[in-house]
């Protein structure tokens, strides 16, 4: 009988390190493919039941068949030597050969190391690795994602030309050009020189102000394309930016919501419907004590977008912004409850709840339109941001606090930091609490129960209140 043996192998990309299922069978490794296409954002599905998965991304098809060494790749048959197999309901295949035919097929450059059990994307092979474009209030954050060489050099050119230099840079021509059809661009251009690599952005609006910097974890250049059609200072004095001297009014905001169900639970449950009840939870308690104001994102389960959000919480003036939602994991042990603020993560598990939560924003792409009537940059958002760090982490520690206090049904896994977009926008001390893991059948079942979502409410409120103390006379 052939000697099976359950571990996991470690899966290497731009952002992190991620672990994935895997088994040994009579020497081959086997990993699981299902978990692999989820971490890349792309899809399995059955084609007929029991017999062939279709894989499916944004240039390629492939087609499994189960107990089968042969694959459809696109338009061709590859031959893996070893079976596909169909393992407690994923798709699990060998690792030594699949590697090389997904190799040839994607964009990255992909190998597997046999003795560290590593499947490696992209960074063995180039320094300059992708590139990502992010519209802002009053213009366009484009970030360069590299793991080399940190000194470049940054000069416009006539036909509204960016033109980035990296001195001893080698570029991933392949992944960065897949972006020239970018709504953002007119024309992509990607140079491997000899000592150095280039790109040149034309982009569609006409950009009047640059700024730029490096910044770490993950290593990326930072271009700000300031708009120069929008007023950057507002020149209204009644105006002002982030708390007054009072402490009165806070923001809450339920994740998700409309057809963006969140994390689903192993029952069904979905963190759209349990965090607005929180939330609601939540707004009673202020609103009975009257100790603040409290105003919602949403009130009922409808769609949000994140400019919605943000722009609510800045023009009701709040002073404190929460973001309520439920984790999710592939790991189905992992539960417990967490509060994050809004810095760089600086750890793999950070980096991938904000993935998670930063997902359902991604798709308000559209046409890229400037909001004139906004007057405030998203450079000065940075700077405030930085501003209200300090404050932010404070009000985590506190709800941190009284979570330990309260629900020791579940784990603490503590306070961390991460990118969220949701918190990026709102010019306030602001805090995302994860309350529970949804994947997890002990904590889902939490969720769904009326006394642990009132205790999350009030824990929440009783570190709103020290928080308040503590700041509102300084």
């Amino acid at each position: 009988m052939p000697v099976i043996k359950a571990s996991e192998i470690s899966l290497q990309m731009a952002g992190g390190v991620e672990k994935i299922s895997s088994f040994s069978e009579d020497g081959i490794t086997y990993f699981s493919m299902s978990q692999l296409a989820s971490l890349l954002g792309d899809r399995l599905d059955w084609e007929r039941a029991g017999l062939s998965i279709k894989y499916k991304s944004d240039r390629n098809e492939l087609i499994f068949f189960i107990g089968s060494p042969f694959i459809r790749t696109n338009d061709s048959v590859a031959n893996i030597t070893y079976p596909a197999i169909l393992r407690n309901g994923q798709l699990y295949l060998p690792a030594i050969t699949f590697i090389q035919v997904f190799d040839r097929i994607r964009i990255e450059q992909i190998s597997w190391n046999e003795n560290d059990k590593i499947i490696r994307f992209d960074s063995e092979w180039y320094t300059i690795n992708d590139l990502t474009f992010s519209p802002k209030a009053n213009g366009l954050l484009i970030e360069i994602f590299v793991s080399g060489p940190t000194n470049y050099e940054i000069f416009p050119s006539d036909g509204n030309w960016i033109n980035i230099t990296i001195p001893g840079g080698t570029i991933n021509q392949r992944q960065i050009l897949s972006h020239k059809s970018s709504e953002f661009l007119l024309d992509l251009n990607a140079y491997q020189l000899d000592g150095s690599a280039q790109l040149s952005l034309r982009l569609r609006r006409q950009i009047g102000k640059i700024a730029h910097r490096f910044q770490p974890s993950p290593d990326r250049i930072q271009i700000s394309m300031i708009d120069t059609l929008a007023s950057i200072i507002s020149n209204k004095e009644d105006e002002s930016i982030g708390p007054d001297k009072l402490i009165d009014r806070i923001i809450l905001d339920a994740g998700h919501g409309g057809s963006d169900f969140g994390a689903i639970g192993q029952k069904s449950s979905r963190e759209k419907d349990i965090v607005l009840d929180i939330a609601k939870r939540l707004a009673k308690l202020i609103r009975k004590e009257k100790i603040f104001e409290v105003v919602l994102t949403r009130e009922k389960d409808e769609a949000i977008s994140l400019q919605d959000r943000t722009k609510k919480a800045n023009d009701e003036h709040g002073d404190i912004f929460v973001s309520i939602h439920a984790n999710a994991s592939l790991k189905k042990i992992a539960r417990g409850f967490q509060v994050f603020f809004l810095a760089p993560a600086k750890n793999d598990s950070a980096r991938a709840v904000a993935q998670l939560e930063n997902a359902p924003f991604l798709s308000e792409t559209g046409p890229y339109n400037v909001d004139e009537n906004d007057e405030i940059g998203y450079i000065i958002s940075d700077m405030i941001q930085t501003e209200f760090q300090v404050e932010s982490a404070d009000l985590a520690a506190m709800v941190d606090k009284e979570f330990r206090r309260s629900l020791a049904e579940t784990s603490a896994r503590g306070i961390d930091q991460a990118g969220f977009y949701v918190l990026n926008g709102v010019f306030m001390p602001s805090i995302l609490v994860e309350t529970a893991f949804l994947t997890n059948r002990e904590d889902e079942d939490l969720l769904n129960d009326k006394d642990f979502k009132q205790k999350v409410a009030e824990s929440i409120y009783e570190g709103l209140k020290r928080f308040k103390a503590k700041y509102e006379n300084n």
